[in-house]
């Protein structure tokens, strides 16, 4: 028996046969048209197995019934799903901030009442309240700002049976300036005190009883000062001044004040921001012309204010405001409405210390930032203008005799000390 597959021309037409008998056999009915369709199948594919590359070679050159029906046709154009893009969410621009105005703290990690505790206050003045230095009224406080920004801690009371009565004690970490300025102290003839490494103190009666000490001990330099109008150390028997009782109360205060910062260590220095103010003088305060934008032609200066008597050693020697002041000479007269006495301070840095008050009202200033006048009644009406600029501090044109009225002077004495600042 002949076991070789049909190939070439023979596999060719028993193919053509095939396919013949296929069309021939359509009419039949679906039953039998499905299993010879299926005997048929089985054959091809016995046929295509056993014929290798021939029989595919003849089904390629011939039509063939059995091709996979092609995919279906979509009916419509299918509508393209869009791309969505992935939009990026804009990022809120970010709102500009401004370094916030920060308050020195005192080299001292100490408050005023945990301080004097020790300390019997009524000995100094009757009935002491605690009066917080930097009141907006206040026209000194320029200077008080000027000593908390190197680290001065400053504690007042005041007395409610006095007008004029008040005790004073400050603290600083500068014992090198401290001992220097208790060393001249002893050398111009004050005492000591026996306290600390050098102390010095000077006790005195001019009107009203007055006492000034200071005392370098440890980390610490201490002033105690205070005046009295009332009782104080007089002898309420003979009225005389008793300095032996005012030397004791010092020396019992100083020793408690030592003892309580004794174990205390200073805390780092406050950095004042960078002004342009930093390098003011009051010579370069020339140029404003203080003495023509007043009327007042009387007027000399501006010369840097320094006291002629001793305060106490740490408010003459830590204050950093500059206080500049044009003066009439004293055997010269000024006329009525002029001014004897103008006065410019500025507190480096001291945006800080700037506070308008109940009592101020806001007045444009030519290159300030933020301006106010200010007007307070005492012994004497006065008005000034108070300032930031560059951020520091200025307070312009305190004076005796100064009214609301005077306003747009005022004003312009303060545009022209701003003009003076020296360049960035």
């Amino acid at each position: 028996m002949n076991s070789e597959p049909p190939a070439g021309d023979e596999l060719a037409r028993m193919l053509v046969t095939m396919k013949q008998n296929v069309l021939e056999r359509t009419t039949e009915s679906p039953r039998r048209k499905r299993n010879r369709t299926l005997g048929l199948g089985l054959g091809l594919a016995a046929l295509l197995a056993i014929g290798g590359g021939s029989g595919a070679l003849a089904l390629g050159m011939l039509p063939s019934p059995f091709q996979a029906s092609a995919p279906a046709t979509p009916t419509g154009t299918p509508t393209p799903t869009p791309s969505v893009t992935p939009t990026a969410t804009p990022r809120p621009t970010p709102t500009p901030t401004v370094a916030p105005v920060v308050a020195p703290e005192p080299s001292a990690p100490i408050d005023c009442a945990t301080l004097t505790s020790g300390v019997d206050l009524t000995s100094f003045v009757p009935d002491p309240v605690f009066a917080p230095e930097l009141l907006p009224s206040n026209y000194a406080r320029t200077a008080q700002a000027g000593l908390a920004q190197q680290g001065v801690l400053s504690c007042v009371w005041t007395s409610t049976a006095g007008s004029f009565a008040n005790v004073t004690v400050r603290v600083s970490d500068d014992v090198t300036t401290g001992s220097r300025w208790t060393a001249e102290r002893r050398a111009a003839g004050e005492s000591g005190l026996g306290v600390g490494r050098s102390s010095s103190i000077s006790c005195g009666e001019d009107g009203m009883v007055s006492c000034r000490a200071s005392v370098v001990t440890g980390s610490w330099w201490i002033s105690l000062s205070y005046l009295d109008d009332t009782s104080g150390s007089f002898d309420q028997t003979t009225g005389d001044w008793d300095s032996s009782r005012a030397r004791a109360d010092v020396t019992g205060a100083v020793q408690s004040l030592s003892s309580t910062l004794g174990g205390l260590a200073p805390a780092a220095a406050w950095q004042p921001p960078a002004t342009v103010w930093a390098d003011a003088t009051c010579a370069s305060l020339q140029g404003a012309a203080i003495p023509t934008i007043l009327g007042s032609p009387a007027l000399v200066g501006p010369d840097e204010h320094v006291s002629s008597t001793p305060v106490d050693g740490i408010s003459d020697t830590k204050d950093s405001s500059l206080d500049c002041r044009w003066m009439a000479p004293p055997q010269v007269p000024f006329p009525q409405g002029t001014f004897g006495e103008f006065r410019v301070t500025i507190v480096p840095g001291g945006e800080w210390a700037y506070e308008p008050s109940d009592d101020s009202r806001p007045v444009s200033v030519a290159g300030a930032d933020a301006a106010t006048l200010v007007c307070v009644s005492g012994e004497g009406s006065s008005c000034y203008v108070d300032l930031v600029s560059d951020g520091s501090w200025l307070q312009i044109g305190y004076a005796s005799g100064a009214t609301p009225e005077m306003q747009s002077t005022l004003v312009a004495a303060a545009e022209a000390v701003v003009a003076t600042r020296p360049a960035s």
